[in-house]
């Protein structure tokens, strides 16, 4: 895991956060229903995946990217409620050329609360035909 003291994008998930996406998102399940004060209301896992991809575009580390084109799985660890800080690290994985000379590149994206993990996703990207890692 990655220095979680370092300058790496993150957002502290808040209750007010969790219901305007339950509430804008239209969640109808119960376990997203409106809670008393004193109750955690968990935030749904597309809430999570949401909230990964824009700290990965803030992270600088894909700005080689044209398009996300595949979550091939996802895997959630455990709920994330109010008081969660999220930062999500990226591994890059294997990656191939395409005959219109950009490249398909494998990640895997986790997102931790300290050094905590709270979800991974592996996914497939569009990139450009720069190197790896250069916009």
């Amino acid at each position: 895991m990655s220095d979680p003291s370092s300058d790496e994008p993150a957002v502290e998930v808040t209750a007010g956060l969790i219901d305007d996406l339950v509430r804008l998102a239209g969640y109808t399940h119960p376990l997203f229903a409106e809670r008393s004060a004193d109750s955690d209301r968990p935030l749904p896992g597309q809430g999570v995946l949401l909230l990964m991809g824009g700290l990965v575009e803030q992270s600088g580390q894909l700005d080689d990217a044209v398009a996300l084109l595949e979550m091939k799985r996802a895997r959630f660890h455990r709920m994330v409620t109010a008081g969660t800080t999220l930062r999500v690290e990226i591994e890059r994985g294997s990656e191939r050329s395409t005959p219109g000379g950009r490249r398909l590149a494998e990640f895997t994206w986790t997102a931790v609360d300290g050094d905590e993990p709270v979800a991974t996703v592996d996914v497939i990207m569009l990139m450009n035909e720069t190197e790896p890692g250069k916009a």
